[in-house]
């Protein structure tokens, strides 16, 4: 790794782990949560592609159009024990990259139609599992995380949406190989840790029916991308990959290019990769 990709590497990781550390000492106040939520040492919050409207401190309601989840957020909540788990990023908010998923999987409902999927690495929220399982016609929808923690808070969004057929949820490990195998499998930000990679594309491929297909989406951020590009093409997956996937997406990125000097395309920008597991 050259020295300026290192340097973003680090930035990066920082990145990520100041906001963890930002969730132990946040308060319970409503009002400092939105500022967090606008001012984070992200930097770059969210896509503002889905609208999010605080219903008390901690539900939110996601929406776009006609469509909406109601999401229930863990960042004011966390406990030192909550953060000592596996992959616990998802606990902190809706990223970005899960952000840009759902609202790709609401321009293309149809796709799902009669087909079994499942989220890896969805968070406390899942958001694109949830949007496909309540505005698709799946057969069935597995939302999956690391953490427990993630677990249990979807498992109370499943509840408080009443969308408990026909959609289940549990703890999947990376490395993991499950019993069922799926139609499709969603991932969102889920390629930037170096010692999990290998362990992901694993679970990826075991995970996936013979022509099954994956949607991606993830930030570039160094040379992650390229690394995950690598393994799975090594394990058999063919991919295509995308910058322009939506018009509007790529006109909001287009339009924080111009009029945000804190955005930069290699850590905020998600692109989408189309995996197929061959027949």
């Amino acid at each position: 790794m050259g020295i300026e990709s290192h340097r973003h590497h680090n930035e990066a990781a920082r990145r990520r782990w100041g906001l963890l550390a930002r969730a132990l000492t946040s308060s319970r106040d409503p009002s400092d949560q939105q500022k967090q939520d606008i001012i984070s040492c992200r930097r770059i919050s969210n896509f503002g592609l889905i609208q999010i409207t605080p219903m008390n401190s901690d539900w939110f309601l996601y929406s776009f159009k006609e469509y909406f989840v109601k999401i229930r957020h863990l960042s004011n909540a966390l406990t030192p024990e909550d953060l000592m788990g596996f992959n616990n990023t998802g606990n902190i908010c809706v990223w970005p990259s899960e952000e840009v998923l759902a609202y790709y999987v609401l321009f293309n409902r149809s796709y799902f139609k009669g087909k079994t999927v499942l989220e890896l690495g969805g968070g406390m929220s899942c958001l694109a599992g949830l949007f496909i399982a309540k505005y698709t016609e799946a057969l069935h929808v597995h939302l999956t995380d690391g953490n427990c923690t993630s677990v249990k808070n979807v498992k109370r969004i499943l509840e408080e949406n009443k969308l408990e057929e026909n959609v289940s949820c549990s703890v999947l490990q990376w490395g993991e190989i499950p019993n069922e195998k799926y139609d499709i499998l969603l991932a969102a930000d889920c390629l930037f840790f170096d010692d999990t990679r290998k362990e992901l594309v694993k679970t990826m491929w075991a995970c996936l029916k013979a022509g099954g297909n994956g949607l991606v989406t993830a930030p570039r951020r160094s040379s992650t991308l390229d690394k995950f590009l690598e393994e799975v093409q090594s394990i058999g997956f063919k991919y295509y990959m995308s910058e322009c996937y939506n018009q509007h997406v790529w006109e909001r990125h287009e339009q924080l290019k111009r009029e945000c000097p804190y955005y930069d395309s290699d850590i905020h920008y998600p692109v989408f990769i189309h995996l197929t597991k061959s027949l």
